[in-house]
């Protein structure tokens, strides 16, 4: 028994193996912009910041304030428009 052809128009399958590390991928760009922000608390006894926290397929924002969750979801949506991806 033959199924019939099944055509991919954007993205991959679910579930398939290279799924999480392409999604992985995908949002390195987020990341990177999101600790550009200079959005987040302090890490005791560093320079570093944290203004987020990406686990599967949640995001998590650590803010001081309405306009810092402000310019993260600004960058959010950049990011998500630039690689084709709307983040709800």
């Amino acid at each position: 028994m033959q199924s019939l052809l099944i055509h991919i128009w954007c993205g991959i399958f679910r579930g398939d193996s290279l799924s999480p590390l392409l999604f992985c991928r995908a949002l390195v760009a987020l990341t990177h912009e999101l600790n550009r922000a200079d959005c987040g608390y302090q890490v005791h006894k560093t320079e570093r910041k944290i203004s987020h926290l990406l686990y599967t397929n949640d995001l998590k924002f650590l803010v001081r304030g309405e306009d810092e969750l402000e310019n993260e979801i600004k960058i959010v949506k950049a990011i998500g428009k630039d690689i084709n991806t709307n983040f709800v």
